[in-house]
């Protein structure tokens, strides 16, 4: 009888998206079993048409709050399932509980868990120091001489059809091909992470009035209101008619799904600290990763083949949290206030040299 495994992993959407390496490395080391992976209710569909995973089980962290007696009601279904082995990526008290409730004679998770005496083995997990795909293989391997290489250290996303369709139609509306364009991402979840719409606005006018390609402008119906202080602030930008022409945005137009098949046939992308860094990895996108209250010491930062790190250095108040926050601590924001977009554009410069 083959193996019944769980993964549990009910973190945002980024770190869903690294995920899906050790979903593959699961795969691989239990060719025969039925893998199934709890994610955060949203994001599932970033994990439409993965050929690793036999179950998606969306879990709504919402309605868990409002109503504790729905957290038990979905741990019962989950026991029902029986399964043999359980993976925890995520750390929370909440996963190690889900995890315990299963009773599958192993459960693997972190030392610094919450709840992590509920794990039947536990690994540790270093705060800085090795990417998160790394420590995620820690669950799964004992010795890091075995950790994937290459192809397999980088997330693995599948655009069906039907989104690979809308897009190519997006796309064909502005007259523009694949490779064509540059992506940029300039929203983040935490307000520290993101680079100030002027200093986008400075890299976007470099880009048209010196480079050949498009930009897109992508991101969800919540950053509606960066788009436009990103239009106004150009107005006043030296550029002619035909270089603003170049300039589109997606924001708030395409689903998950979507955004990996627009992201895979981009030219190159810039970024917050966000995920759209891992999609493009996904693909092996070139990419430049703006970095303002978090470091990349955290484990986060790009895996394509082509990448550049652009960061304000020797600020003793960096990082001032793993996710950011939603104000500067110190009440300065040098992180993001001293960048030099030319930096920025000679990053992307680089890594698109051929």
């Amino acid at each position: 009888m083959s193996e019944k495994i769980l993964i549990l992993q009910t973190a945002f959407l980024g770190d869903l998206i690294l995920s899906t390496s050790f979903f593959h490395a699961v795969r691989i080391a239990y060719p025969e079993a039925e893998i199934h992976v709890v994610c955060n209710a949203g994001t599932e569909n970033v994990l439409t048409s993965n050929q690793d995973i036999n179950l998606v089980i969306p879990f709504d962290k919402k309605k868990i709050k409002r109503n504790l007696f729905s957290f038990f009601e979905f741990a019962l279904q989950l026991r029902k399932k029986n399964y043999d082995v359980v993976f925890s990526p995520h750390f929370s008290h909440r996963s190690s509980l889900l995890s315990w409730f299963t009773t599958a004679p192993i459960r693997v998770g972190y030392v610094e868990s919450g709840f992590s005496f509920l794990h039947t083995k536990k690994v540790p997990r270093p705060i800085t120091g090795p990417h998160e795909v790394d420590k995620l293989f820690s669950l799964l391997f004992d010795d890091p001489s075995d950790y994937p290489s290459g192809r397999e250290r980088r997330p693995y996303l599948y655009s069906n059809p039907t989104d690979d369709q809308r897009i190519l139609n997006l796309l064909s509306s502005i007259k523009i091909s694949e490779r064509e364009y540059i992506i940029l991402a300039p929203s983040s979840l935490w307000e520290t992470k993101r680079l100030p719409e002027e200093k986008f606005v400075s890299v976007i006018s470099q880009i048209l009035r010196k480079r050949q390609e498009s930009i897109i402008l992508i991101g969800s119906k919540s950053d509606l209101e960066i788009e436009a202080r990103i239009f106004q602030l150009l107005k006043i930008e030296p550029l002619k008619e035909k270089e603003r022409t170049r300039l589109h945005s997606f924001i708030g137009k395409t689903s998950l799904g979507e955004l990996s098949s627009l992201i895979s046939k981009s030219k190159a992308i810039i970024s917050n600290d966000s995920s759209p860094i891992h999609y493009a990895s996904a693909f092996n996108i070139p990419t430049v990763m703006i970095y303002g209250a978090t470091i990349p010491a955290f484990g986060y930062s790009a895996l394509s083949t082509k990448n550049r790190i652009i960061e304000v250095p020797n600020l003793s108040c960096r990082p001032c949290g793993i996710h950011g926050g939603r104000f500067c601590p110190e009440k300065h924001f040098k992180c993001m206030l001293e960048q030099d977009p030319l930096k920025i554009f000679n990053a992307l410069e680089a890594v698109l040299e051929k």
